[in-house]
């Protein structure tokens, strides 16, 4: 049998950007599709099936067999679970939250699928969220290392745990996140280690981010408000306006005229949003850079640097696969941050000691007066080490840098190895 040989097809529950092919995934999963074309093939086999077909990025066909193994079986959670990941992974959030809810009836912890052996096992503590707007270590860390358990906290029971050495809070400070933060404060009263205090996390809020980073000399971040769809209808503009806790760009807009602001509220039905002022920050070729840096234990570590002709950068939508001179300018700031933003050394710690916590990330520019402008800090920003290979290999030995830092990180805290 296909699980028999290659285990990891029963890793329903990892994050399915972080489950990847390996030699023989082909012909595991013809074995596998002819069980289950058989007709009478266990509900489990469909299972094995979906996550063959998702470490081949085939996410349409993995949910429709993971819904398979779920129907077959109801109190799969696994199965719900795979299927609520991978809907949300093909933006489909109403059959996402209808799966979520779900699994976290039947269950709210997911230990490692694998054996813990001689890994570290880090207990996640999770928000009942999709695996983007919690923390998704699993794309960053090294699992052969860690033993990665997921602990969703928003449920009334307190589960039976799995043995863990170290409790990491790991989701942002979203104004939805009180409830879960709270939770995790609890808990960690009785953690053996942690990463993150989750009283911190306030600090990065949209809201009162400004005023955290207040005093820091030559930084600045956005004055942002939260209003209701009745008092948005007369702020001034022109303003950047998004549904309240959204990211990526999620209905995210700069409006200049009212007209603007009646589209954007046609098209968005949330209730509540954060309002910000509009800072042009194009530097003097003409495009707009914003960079990630990512901390761990106070020390700064450059992730990426996006470069595009439109305000709204992110690095999957900005042309760096296209420009081998974007290319060459985020590896130049890879090996030298300062050479982008030459108060690196000075701002950096200020920064750190700001917001305190044991790891997070800003997504930043530096504006034409040379100010560093930090759009936003979060606790749960993307790393990972998945962008094509053909192009952007020379990120790697940087992403690299990140894990390791992690990892000593969690190895001093734990006082294990994490070889």
């Amino acid at each position: 049998m296909a699980a028999d040989r290659f285990p990891e097809l029963r890793e329903h529950s990892v994050a399915p950007p972080a489950l990847r092919p390996f030699p023989g995934i082909e012909q595991a999963e013809r074995q596998i599709s002819a069980l289950c074309a058989a007709g009478n093939a266990a509900p489990g086999v469909f299972a094995l099936l979906g996550n063959a077909m998702v470490r081949q990025g085939r996410y349409v066909d993995a949910l429709e067999a993971y819904r398979n193994a779920a129907d077959l079986d109801p109190s799969d959670a696994l199965a719900h679970w795979a299927c609520a990941e991978i809907a949300h992974v093909l933006a489909d959030e109403e059959t996402s939250r209808t799966y979520r809810a779900r699994a976290l009836r039947l269950r709210r912890v997911y230990p490692d699928p694998m054996p813990v052996g001689g890994r570290t096992p880090v207990l996640l503590l999770l928000r009942d969220a999709p695996y983007s707007t919690n923390t998704p270590l699993e794309l960053l860390l090294d699992r052969s290392r860690v033993a990665i358990h997921k602990y969703y906290l928003e449920g009334e029971d307190r589960p039976v745990l799995p043995d863990y050495a170290l409790a990491f809070t790991a989701f942002g400070g979203a104004q939805g996140a009180a409830r879960a933060a709270s939770l995790a404060a609890t808990f960690l009263t009785g953690a053996p280690a942690s990463i993150n205090d989750p009283s911190l996390l306030v600090r990065t809020a949209r809201e009162s981010f400004e005023a955290t980073l207040a005093g820091i000399d030559a930084v600045r971040a956005p004055r942002t408000v939260v209003l209701d769809r009745t008092a948005i209808e007369s702020i001034a503009l022109p303003a950047l306006v998004r549904p309240i806790d959204t990211h990526a760009g999620e209905g995210f807009a700069y409006l200049a005229t009212r007209d603007d602001l009646r589209a954007h509220l046609e098209r968005n039905s949330a209730e509540r949003y954060h309002v910000s002022n509009f800072v042009e920050y194009r530097s003097g070729d003409g495009f707009y850079r914003k960079f990630r840096a990512i901390f761990v234990d106070g020390i700064a570590y450059p992730y990426h640097l996006a470069i595009s002709p439109h305000w709204m950068v992110h690095y999957q939508s900005s042309p760096m696969r296209e420009s081998a001179t974007f290319r060459a300018q985020e590896l130049a700031f890879l090996g030298s941050p300062a050479s982008l933003v030459p108060s690196w050394d000075r701002v950096m710690p200020q920064i750190a000691k700001a917001i305190e916590l044991d790891y997070f990330g800003i997504d930043a520019t530096v504006l034409p007066d040379g100010a560093l402008f930090v759009f936003e800090a979060d606790a749960a920003m993307l790393v990972h080490d998945e962008d094509p290979r053909d192009v952007f290999a020379y990120k790697r030995p940087f992403v690299a840098r990140i894990r390791e830092a992690l990892h000593r990180s969690i190895a001093r805290r734990t006082q294990r190895e994490t070889p």
